[in-house]
């Protein structure tokens, strides 16, 4: 997959503008716009400090790999962190609220699997 497909799903992924994530990172939102669209390609400055926003390592997002595959994340294990976010939203977990989570999502999943059959 190509840097800029990956720039706009990672952008995507946390729920940010354009505009948010731009001036965040310090560059125009016009600069980022470029990116996504494969216009232009950051250097590698910008590059660190948008995948450091974004939460990625630099193999992640540039695809170094090349796979072509985007990361799949377990929310069960995601949601053993203290710290974790929800639509670009960060939340600080006391435990009693992990294990809310996790009992949430294993009622979703056990849907998601029976509805399947």
């Amino acid at each position: 997959m190509s840097l800029y497909k990956n720039l706009k799903r990672a952008r995507l992924r946390i729920g940010k503008s354009q505009l948010e994530v731009a001036q965040t990172v310090g560059i125009s939102n016009t600069a980022l716009s470029n990116y996504e669209t494969g216009y232009r390609e950051p250097d590698l400055e910008t590059l660190k400090q948008l995948a450091r926003y974004y939460d990625m390592s630099l193999d992640e997002l540039a695809d170094l790999k090349g796979t072509g595959e985007h990361a799949v994340y377990d929310l069960w294990t995601i949601s053993k962190n203290k710290e974790i976010a929800f639509r670009g939203i960060k939340y600080s977990l006391r435990e009693s609220q992990k294990q809310f989570l996790r009992r949430q999502l294993t009622s979703v999943f056990a849907r998601f699997h029976a509805s399947d059959k």
